[in-house]
């Protein structure tokens, strides 16, 4: 595990931690000026690389008997680039008292992996929790982890009273930008006004009183029950809020404070305006103090002192050059290091983008090709991966708050779950960027509280994981030779034991679907003996993911009434075409032998099972290809007659011989080598494959572990384990068969297709079929990565017509 560890910190090492803004009128700074303290803590806080993830659905809402789709997409949280090095990504779903209902383990490969959960009997009616993440994210604080909630609703037992209701109730909060209410001097106040399921309360207009019933200001809420004003309080008066069409609703504001700081910050679209303001009775105390302003964005630092000096009033200007891309996180310490105010700013400038341009049709029979084209090249030599959610236009079942960019450079950083953050991403415009700033006024303090970056930095205490490993403790056994049989994803492994030796360590299997391990041994005379191990696996089970960060409830959800009739959820999987298995058959495996040819220089012998018990061993077959086998009880030879060297001498020689990719420096191992596990065996006799030409020769031998567990009797002597936690293999996503494609029914819950793992071809275009239903309109969610660190995220609108 440990080299497993070193390499993952290799591979998000720091380009550089300490970036000082450059030196302009209004900035001098260097890392001497800078506090030892403040720079060292955030760096041991940072040290340890993070990676985040994000969850596309192919929908919010489902019913009892479809499928839960969805891709994963893990980035390297400071670069923004797909995870090179992560492995194992847990998937489960939880009822809302935490239980969990489904679980699974996923293989991630340059980053993305896809899977699904089938909802079944085990889903009664109501909402259920979605989440993502990797061992190694639980060492954080940070949310880096996907959350998302869904809906299901079971037809045998939707009480449609049950669903979550609206009440009257309202939670008004007030929150002073910075994070402090001054009096005496004008501050900026956020506000958050939310109704009972935590969603934002839009277009609510509110009034702010003083003492005598005066009206002092107002305000009205946005979409997202967000605003702000201006309001210069007085040590003496407080301040109460009513709001419109709402006699009962009265809020309080927090008396002002007597002393203390107040911040402000206005985007002047090239630069940023960063105001610092003081009253008269603070300033005497803090005039000689030196402040500071610290900008970070998670793993860069830079810091500008700050002076009062006699004035009530210090602003600084910040170009928009000097700030990091995504996040901003401003804060104000003390001489004593003490945070006082916070602020956080997004810079969209830098991130990378890529928009489609008009999707192209084509109807053929019963279905309809689609092709997304992109406006921006995209470099097919580096990965790209799309997840397309085919739903109905009117679509009432598509309610997620995350896209993969707010999840990737929005949400890790802020405190609780911004409602309906892919907004801000989509169709980006100035309206956009200030509706943003607004929220990040009310969101108050970063989730990098710098009390824990100050005194408990974290700690690798959940182990970076990459495959599964164990530890194979030996037991009496003679074995100086053990053999790991190849599995679905890795190819033979073979170890010497040494005398006296206790146990040894295998890592980085990839085993799929409950499958089984089996291990050889062999004893000084080359003799198959038992290997009589006991095997201690890791991971053994799925972690739970212990983090206290709830999402929004879904709601808008259509009334559902128990007819059945609508519907029929039986999978196109569950009744198949009949067709000529035969020809099938034979296509299938035209198909194959063409495939590896093309992997392989030299002749391929795909085997069958008349074919595999036509030869009693390897030795057998390899006789008739015109080799020479030369074997005892505890040697294996291969040699060719008449091999011809480079120096046109005439002699035997070995060829190359490979099993499962492993080069094999003896043959021993083939010795009475069994040949019902052989899948197919490549033969090159010019040893071209190699680039070895002149050689003997290169036979590459590859097994099929399914073959091999089927065929138990053929070695009852290797030890067959069963692996208490494997991966899910993806499986293929089957669209539910609906009575009627017209119904409200189906234009609000109804499914289309699902596409986890669609790629961009040379020509800058993703194609795919979908099932035409007949409809004249239908809409495409579509998330992705490519060019390694630019981002795709649209929501299409597609006229059939």
């Amino acid at each position: 595990m440990q080299s497993v560890y070193k390499r993952y910190l290799e591979s998000f090492k720091q380009i550089s931690f300490f970036i000082f803004l450059s030196s302009t009128p209004f900035l001098a700074v260097s890392q001497e000026q800078a506090d030892a303290y403040l720079f060292n803590s955030f760096k041991n806080y940072t040290k340890l690389p993070r990676e985040v993830a994000f969850s596309h659905l192919n929908k919010s809402t489902l019913i009892t008997g479809e499928t839960l789709g969805f891709t994963v997409y893990i980035f390297d949280k400071y670069f923004k680039k797909p995870s090179a090095v992560t492995t194992n990504l847990y998937c489960s779903i939880e009822n809302q008292s935490g239980d969990i209902i489904k679980k699974s383990l996923l293989l991630v490969k340059n980053g993305v992996a896809h899977g699904s959960f089938e909802i079944d009997s085990l889903f009664k009616s109501g909402n259920f929790v979605f989440k993502s993440y990797t061992n190694w994210m639980k060492n954080f604080e940070e949310q880096n982890f996907y959350v998302q909630n869904i809906k299901v609703i079971n037809p045998e037992d939707h009480d449609p009273k049950s669903d979550l209701k609206l009440r009257d109730k309202i939670d008004a909060q007030f929150l002073p930008e910075g994070g402090h209410f001054i009096a005496n001097i004008e501050n900026s106040m956020g506000v958050v006004v939310k109704n009972n399921l935590g969603y934002g309360i839009p277009n609510l207009a509110g009034m702010i009183y003083d003492n005598n019933g005066t009206e002092i200001t107002n305000f009205k809420t946005n979409a997202f029950g967000l605003a702000k004003f201006n309001i210069t309080p007085t040590d003496q008066t407080r301040y109460t809020v009513r709001f419109e069409n709402s006699a009962n609703e009265e809020v309080m504001l927090n008396p002002a404070e007597a002393k203390g700081l107040s911040l402000k910050l206005t985007d002047l679209n090239d630069r940023i305006a960063v105001s610092l303001k003081t009253n008269t009775s603070t300033l005497a105390e803090i005039k000689q103090k030196l402040f500071k302003l610290s900008i970070h964005n998670g793993n860069q630092l830079k810091v500008i002192d700050v002076k009062f000096e006699d004035r009530l009033e210090v602003l600084k200007l910040i170009r928009y050059e000097d700030l990091y891309k995504g996040i901003n996180i401003l804060t104000v310490f003390n001489e004593k290091n003490q945070p006082l105010l916070e602020r956080l700013f997004f810079k969209y400038n830098g991130i990378d983008l890529i928009r489609p341009s008009a999707v192209k049709l084509k109807k053929e029979r019963d279905s309809v090709s689609i092709t997304i084209p992109f406006e921006t090249a995209i470099d097919t030599s580096k990965f790209n991966n799309l997840s397309v959610s085919v739903l109905p236009a009117k679509t009432k079942s598509y309610n997620v708050h995350q896209n993969i960019i707010s999840k990737t450079y929005l949400q890790p950083y802020v405190q609780g779950f911004v409602e309906n953050a892919m907004y801000y991403f989509t169709k980006i415009d100035l309206q956009k960027k200030s509706e943003l700033d607004l929220l990040l006024v009310t969101q108050g303090w970063s989730s990098y509280d710098w009390t824990t970056v100050f005194n408990k930095a974290p700690e690798n205490r959940f182990a970076f994981e990459s495959g599964i490993e164990f530890i194979a403790n030996i037991q009496n056994s003679k074995a100086v030779k053990i053999v790991v049989h190849p599995m679905i994803n890795s190819s033979t492994i073979m170890l010497d034991i040494e005398p006296d030796q206790e146990n040894f360590e295998v890592k980085g299997l990839y085993p799929e679907d409950a499958e089984p391990i089996r291990i050889g041994a062999f004893n000084k005379r080359n003799k198959t003996i038992s290997s009589n191990l006991y095997l201690q696996f890791s991971p053994s089970k799925i972690p739970t993911l212990d983090k206290d960060i709830k999402s929004f409830p879904t709601t808008n959800i259509v009334p559902f009434d128990n007819t059945r009739s609508e519907i029929n959820l039986m999978a196109s999987a569950q009744n198949p075409e009949i067709l000529d298995e035969v020809l099938i058959t034979a296509k299938v495996e035209e198909e194959r032998l063409e495939k590896i040819s093309r992997r392989h220089k030299g002749r391929a012998d795909i085997f069958d099972d008349i074919q595999r018990y036509a030869y009693p061993d390897f030795a057998s077959y390899i006789n008739s290809k015109g080799f020479v086998v030369n074997q005892d009880a505890n040697n294996f030879y291969i040699t060719v007659p008449r091999a011809i060297t480079l120096q046109d001498e005439i002699e035997p020689r070995t060829p190359l011989v490979y099993l499962d990719n492993l080069l094999l420096y003896d043959f021993d191992i083939l010795l009475n080598f069994d040949m019902t596990a052989v899948d197919y065996i490549i033969i090159d006799k010019s040893g071209l494959g190699e680039g070895m030409r002149g050689a003997a020769g290169v036979i590459k031998i590859f097994t099929d572990p399914l073959l091999r567990i089927i065929n138990t009797d053929a070695d009852n002597v290797s030890q067959l384990i069963d692996i208490p936690l494997t991966f899910t293999s993806p499986k293929t996503f089957y669209s539910p068969k609906y009575t009627n494609y017209k119904s409200d029914f189906y234009q609000s819950y109804g499914v289309i297709d699902w596409k986890p793992n669609l790629k961009v071809d040379h020509n800058g275009n993703a194609s795919f079929k979908i099932f035409d239903t007949g409809n004249e309109n239908l809409k495409l969610f579509i998330e992705g990565t490519a060019n390694d660190g630019s981002f795709i995220s649209e929501e299409l609108t597609i006229d059939m017509n």
